[in-house]
């Protein structure tokens, strides 16, 4: 088969943009490449920007695969990637068709057999519809975010609690009101595309960013208040404009795309509660590398005395480690000597700093508290060593975080919210508390640390991490 993916940010990107999926498609991508006779193509948009012409097109680009993955990027599209560059205009994302006939032309000329989107940010939503115009293609959506029920994807209302519904776009308006404006992305764009282009994105990233500072501040804008996503005088789309956008994805969804790859049964939920087609959508645990070398059992305490929770991810409001450090903070005096605290994020802003302090400031309390500033994977058996306990604290309907699935494969048994399909890995209920409900963290902590044999419990209710092999077999089921 000749298979196109498409993520809004090539895969290889070297910055870790992308997050998850990213190294979720290198994961497919390698994999196909490597053991299948298949072509693979990948598509990315959103983020190329020309500085002097405006003409939309498609163009080859390299990557690390060299030739054995033909890569492609999408340039001045309309819609602009992530998904916050858009809230200003939600109609040119709904009925543009410039960047389509693009993309049409793209698919006629290399005659895919299957189209698998990984995303729609970065392009307008009639590309979707391009069954429409060659109906033997399979067209596949996989649902790693809640893009198409929530403009911003995570359904987080104002960076406070789970939404509950955008309320005919009401509460869409109101959660995104003083979002980064259309302009600022763009300026900010045009000038990575240019240094790309001239080979200077293999100097520093400080060089970088004082690139973009200069050019920036000519134009009334910053690299801090686009990389920070501050708040700038955007217009807003309207209430009407959201309630269209939630209707016309669905809609699009449940009439040109052949199946929605739901990454958990949780995200599977959700979809059907937004009115996707229950016949269309299926739960396709994504595969990763280290399931391959999963243990399937747990690697028995570090030390006897205490037990060392682990936090690894962003310091975004809704990954939890706020609520998480408020938790630690409050551990009755007869827990503070059984609880030990490593964190693994990565400082982005000035903001981090606060909660970097208190991570530090833990260190009183409990029997130790350290802070290291992200990490990489290659890292990461080195690290699972160091942890009894994983922690996913999260305050969204995280779709399936890859960190929960790396931590079981190295033997870690993970403490989860009930949000989102971490908790899904398990069926020792045990193991999981109410979100954003401190003293329920704190009992099901302590629970887990007086009984230890419930780490073995945990295992013994496992869901075996699912490999790369596996994960492709799953999702070729619905190529056919």
């Amino acid at each position: 088969m000749k298979i196109l993916y498409y993520n809004w940010i090539q895969f290889d990107k070297k910055n870790n943009s992308g997050g998850g999926v990213n190294v979720y498609q290198k994961n497919v991508i390698e994999y196909l490449i490597n053991n299948t006779e298949h072509e693979v193509y990948f598509l990315s948009s959103g983020i190329y920007y020309d500085l002097i012409s405006k003409r939309i097109r498609i163009v080859e680009s390299t990557n690390e695969f060299g030739k054995r993955c033909h890569t492609f990027k999408l340039i001045n599209s309309t819609c602009m990637a992530p998904v916050k560059a858009i809230y200003e205009d939600i109609d040119t994302y709904l009925s543009d068709m410039k960047v389509y006939q693009v993309f049409a032309s793209f698919v006629k000329k290399y005659g895919f057999d299957v189209i698998h989107f990984n995303n729609i940010e970065g392009l307008p939503l009639n590309c979707l519809k391009i069954k429409r115009d060659f109906p033997d293609i399979k067209v596949l959506y996989s649902q790693h975010n809640y893009y198409m029920f929530c403009p911003q994807v995570n359904l987080f209302y104002n960076n406070s609690h789970t939404c509950e519904g955008c309320k005919n776009g009401i509460n869409c308006r109101e959660c995104l009101a003083g979002s980064v404006s259309k302009s600022q992305f763009k300026n900010y764009y045009k000038l990575d595309t240019f240094l790309e282009r001239v080979h200077l994105e293999t100097v520093s990233q400080k060089a970088k960013l004082f690139f973009k500072h200069l050019y920036l501040k000519k134009r009334g804008s910053s690299v801090q208040e686009v990389a920070s996503e501050s708040k700038a005088s955007a217009s807003i789309a309207s209430a009407e404009d959201f309630k269209r956008y939630l209707k016309h994805n669905v809609g699009v969804l449940n009439k040109y795309v052949d199946s929605v790859l739901a990454v958990s049964d949780r995200a599977r939920e959700i979809a059907l509660k937004n009115g996707v087609d229950k016949d269309k959508v299926h739960t396709v645990y994504v595969g990763t590398k280290v399931a391959e070398q999963a243990v399937k059992k747990y690697h028995g305490r570090t030390n006897d005395d205490y037990i060392v929770l682990g936090f690894m991810g962003y310091f975004e409001k809704l990954k939890g480690l706020e609520f998480l450090l408020n938790a630690l903070e409050r551990l009755p005096e007869e827990l503070q000597n059984k609880v030990a605290f490593k964190c693994y994020a990565g400082r982005k802003t000035k903001e981090d700093d606060l909660l970097i302090s208190r991570i530090k400031k833990l260190d009183e309390s409990l029997v130790f508290s350290e802070y290291h500033d992200g990490y990489n994977h290659s890292e990461l058996p080195d690290i699972m060593k160091q942890i009894d306990l994983g922690v996913i604290p999260v305050l969204w309907e995280d779709n399936l975080p890859q960190v929960a699935i790396e931590f079981t494969a190295y033997g870690v048994p993970v403490l989860s919210s009930d949000l989102g399909g971490a908790r899904e890995l398990s069926k020792c209920d045990g193991f999981v508390f109410e979100a954003g409900n401190e003293e329920d963290f704190i009992d099901k902590l302590k629970n887990i640390v007086t009984h230890s044999e419930m780490a073995d419990e945990y295992f013994e209710g496992l869901m075996k991490p699912v490999t790369v092999e596996e994960h492709i077999n799953n999702m070729f089921k619905y190529y056919v």
